[in-house]
Formats: structure tokens, sequence, C-alpha cells
């Protein structure tokens, strides 16, 4: 199998704002909660996801650690590894595990009128 080539330094930086752009979405530090939020009103989280899923290489420590963190807090899997692609899937369910959380509380506040 070919090695695969390394991750573009933009494609890891892209991927640790996607990460710290999510924790400060969940923990509220952000003013509109329900809508996910943009990176520079580029690239949403999960396609921060989607771009680095193709790597292998490592992520630094830090990214690592919170990923672990957040997926023990939140009972989602945690990254297999230390790698992009295993950061990347675990970030993208707690991503979508938070959006089907706010999208039930939005519609126990706001119900249906039959």
């Amino acid at each position: 199998m070919a090695a695969r080539a390394p991750i573009p330094e933009a494609g890891a930086e892209l991927f640790n704002k996607a990460l710290a752009l999510f924790y400060a979405w969940i923990v509220d530090e952000l003013s509109e909660g329900r809508i996910e939020p943009r990176i520079v009103q580029q690239y949403s989280i999960g396609t921060a996801c989607d771009l680095v899923q193709a790597f292998d290489d490592p992520m630094p420590a830090n990214a690592y650690e919170l990923l672990m963190n957040l997926a023990a807090a939140h009972a989602v899997p945690a990254p297999a590894d230390r790698s992009y692609a295993s950061g990347a899937t675990c970030l993208r369910a707690l991503r979508d595990k938070y959006l089907a959380s706010i999208g039930m509380h939005s519609m126990r506040r706001f119900p249906r009128k039959i």
C-alpha cells in the first residue's frame, strides 16, 4: 500500500480550529448555540472533519487529550489513535451527537402544532 502524503499544514490548522470551535460551542461561549459555527466563514466543523479524514499523521498531544476528554464526557467513542483520521471520526461523532441534542431540545421548546 502506498504511503499517504502528510497532512498539509493548513489542514492540520483547520482541524485544530474546528476542535477549539466545537469546544467553545458546547460550553456555550458562542451567542448562537443552535447553529453550527463556521471557521472563517468557509468551513463547518463537519467539513473540517471531512478534509482531514484521509490523513494518518499524528495530531498534537493537546488536541488528542481534549478529544479524549470530550469523548468521555459525552459518551462517544474515543479516537482509536492520535491520527487526524481518528480525531476527525471522534469530532464528527461529538458534533453529530451535539446537533441531535440541540435539535431535540429545540423541538421540546417549540413543539409543532398539528
